[in-house]
Parts: structure tokens; sequence; C-alpha cells
């Protein structure tokens, strides 16, 4: 199974948590303890579990996590074709808005990263 910046020790996200800071680090470990579970399993590829979970943010309209999933995707072998393709699928059962919102945050990410176009 390829290495996902998920399983990281989580130091490099700890300040992106917008939290008070007394209980910052106590919400990134509990954060990571719970997604390692998920993250680590078996029969999954990490690449698939990163398509299925920009799948359900997008339908869930979480944007600040989206964003941060499309670049984990992007690091585990994700193309940016493969992110949009995601995002069509969506607009069947979320709605074309949160498509097209979902592709805005794409578009910023990949300008930002120098793929996708």
């Amino acid at each position: 199974m390829a290495e996902s910046r998920i399983e990281s020790d989580g130091s490099e996200i700890i300040e992106r948590f917008r939290a008070p800071a007394f209980i910052r680090e106590d919400l990134t470990r509990f954060a990571l303890t719970g997604g390692s579970l998920a993250w680590g399993r078996p029969g999954l590829d990490v690449k698939y579990r990163s398509l299925a979970t920009i799948a359900v943010l997008t339908a869930l309209q979480r944007s600040d996590a989206l964003r941060e999933h499309i670049g984990l995707g992007l690091d585990n072998g994700l193309t940016p074709r493969e992110i949009c393709e995601t995002f069509f699928q969506c607009a069947i059962y979320a709605g074309f808005p949160t498509c097209v919102h979902a592709m805005e945050i794409a578009h910023d990410v990949f300008e930002e990263r120098g793929v996708g176009e």
C-alpha cells in the first residue's frame, strides 16, 4: 500500500485546525487516530480512499476539508481529471451547484500546485 500524507504525525496540520490553541493538539491527535483506523485498513489503496473522501466531502459541501483532501488526493496519486470526474458524478446525487463549487475549489488547488491545465 502506498504511503499517504494522512499517516503522518500530524505536526504539519496542527496549526490548520481552527480551534483554541489549548485544545488544538488534542483535536489533531483525535482526528489522526480516527483517521488512521480508516486509512490504514487493508482492501482499498489510499488513492481510492482519497477518491471516496473527496466524493463525500463534495456531497456534504465541506469546503475547507475538501480543499485539504484534493491536495492529499494528488499526493496519493489521483490525477486532476479523476478528481474532476468525481465532481461530475457527485452532481447527479448532490446537485449541480455542489459540483460547480467543488470544481472552483479544485481549480484553486490545481493552480496553486501547477497541475491540471
